[in-house]
């Protein structure tokens, strides 16, 4: 599953992004980015499995496209229920709902994350994180075994049935 993501702690705010995600659909972005606690974090649809906008929808306007959560905009009745249902607040409204797609009509060519000036965005497979952050985990347990094993402690009865399949 790909979600955009900010990557770094470099930005400042500057608007390329959103600039150039508008300019790829109509003068609307379909990211922002928001202060928090001294941080800039964007805000962009986060393509839920049972996606909340899309069960409100009166319309059907928004569907599961893949693993891309798509909203039509020729569909779209501009009721803001979507607007009011995402729990990322990634929706915005002009006439119509607008929200990202992963750039799936542009071939996942991602105008945000190609113009940012600091390399701040990245499109990120969360599995793959997820599998990353499983074998940073496996060694630091492989190491507290090896330092710390003794027979039927915490750490023995943790790790030493512990196996992983790396297919997964």
């Amino acid at each position: 599953m790909k979600k955009i993501i900010m990557t770094n702690d470099e930005c400042n705010n500057c608007g390329v992004c959103i600039k150039a995600c508008a300019s790829v659909h109509g003068g609307v972005s379909r990211i922002g980015i928001m202060e928090h606690k001294g941080r800039y974090l964007p805000i962009v649809c986060q393509h839920c499995a049972l996606a909340p906008c899309k069960e409100v929808c009166p319309v059907d306007a928004i569907e599961k496209r893949g693993e891309i959560i798509y909203l039509d905009g020729s569909k779209c009745i501009g009721c803001g229920l979507c607007a009011l249902a995402c729990p990322f607040g990634a929706i915005t409204m002009t006439d119509i709902a607008h929200k990202c797609s992963l750039c799936i009509e542009r071939n996942n060519e991602y105008a945000c994350v190609k113009a940012c000036p600091k390399k701040c965005l990245e499109v990120v497979d969360i599995n793959d994180i997820i599998f990353e952050k499983r074998s940073k985990n496996l060694e630091i347990m492989d190491k507290l075994r090896k330092k710390e094993f003794k027979k039927n402690s915490m750490i023995s009865k943790i790790t030493i049935a512990a196996k992983v399949d790396t297919k997964l």
